[in-house]
């Protein structure tokens, strides 16, 4: 008991503790040209964990992290997933960007990069170092398909460096675009109290359910087909879906027909969970 008396309580070593951790954090850096500790390069088993340390231009540096098991594991699927958050990202980078790889029917988180920017050419200078690190490791990295979001940077790239890949979209982020350009022309109070408006809108999203030689037949007919409000309310609307997913972005694409597996949220989920 006279021990218990004697001991500072918890708001009195406080201060000295957070001072404590302060000595232990690294200084903040002023640029992206900076020193990695040592212990924030291996995982809690002493293994490598950043695997890529590289320059894609000036003063722009991109990070990979991942285990031996990680890869092995990526490079052993047929299917990955990736997507980007930007809103976790440290200072002096873009985005943190991850890649997924589909195996035994469950989602693995395989990679996490940090990049400088969204150009075509840094996401090729990713893929060509995981190529170079998957010959290292007696293995291909030649995915069979690739999901991510509509980037076009995204999209150059993937067409580039794994041309015989199916590339889809990811059904969620069709969804999602569908839903903020409702929004950004101002409908948003229509979609909300018209059930034919929405019903409308639900439709156009649904249009990636379908068969690709039936899309575009079937928007048409959706658009045409429209009692005279609805057509007059989503004029706009229909000439957004029209320039961009008709037009624009190959149906093949954005079409989730016969797909099991029809979203990246597997990779929304560890970005989420990192916000």
């Amino acid at each position: 008991m006279q021990v218990l008396t004697n001991l500072p309580l918890a708001r009195e070593i406080q201060p000295g503790l957070a001072h404590a951790r302060r000595l232990l954090t690294p200084v903040l850096p002023l640029s992206s040209l900076f020193d990695i500790p040592d212990s924030y390069q291996i995982t809690l088993k002493y293994e490598t964990f950043l695997f890529s340390d590289s320059l894609v231009g000036r003063r722009k540096r991109m990070l990979l992290f991942g285990s031996a098991t990680q890869l092995e594991i990526l490079f052993d699927s047929s299917t990955i997933l990736m997507d980007g958050t930007f809103s976790t990202t440290p200072p002096f980078f873009d985005q943190v960007f991850t890649i997924h790889a589909l195996k035994y029917e469950t989602s693995f988180s395989c990679i996490f990069g940090v990049l400088p920017d969204r150009k075509s050419t840094t996401y090729q200078h990713l893929f060509k170092i995981l190529k170079g690190l998957a010959v290292s490791m007696n293995r291909t990295f030649k995915p069979a398909r690739v999901m991510s979001d509509y980037e076009a940077s995204i999209i150059t790239a993937v067409a580039n460096e794994f041309p015989q890949a199916i590339h889809s979209g990811c059904f969620f982020h069709f969804t999602q675009a569908i839903y903020r350009r409702i929004q950004s022309l101002g409908l948003i109070t229509s979609y909300s109290q018209d059930s034919d408006i929405r019903i409308c809108c639900r439709k156009l999203m649904a249009l990636a359910l379908l068969p690709i030689d039936q899309i575009e037949t079937s928007f048409y007919n959706l658009r045409t087909k429209s009692s005279a409000t609805v057509k007059q309310e989503l004029h706009q609307l229909f000439l957004y879906f029209d320039h961009q997913w008709i037009m624009n972005v190959p149906m093949k694409m954005w079409s989730v027909h016969g797909y099991q597996h029809r979203t990246n949220n597997n990779c929304e989920g560890i970005h989420v969970r990192s916000d």
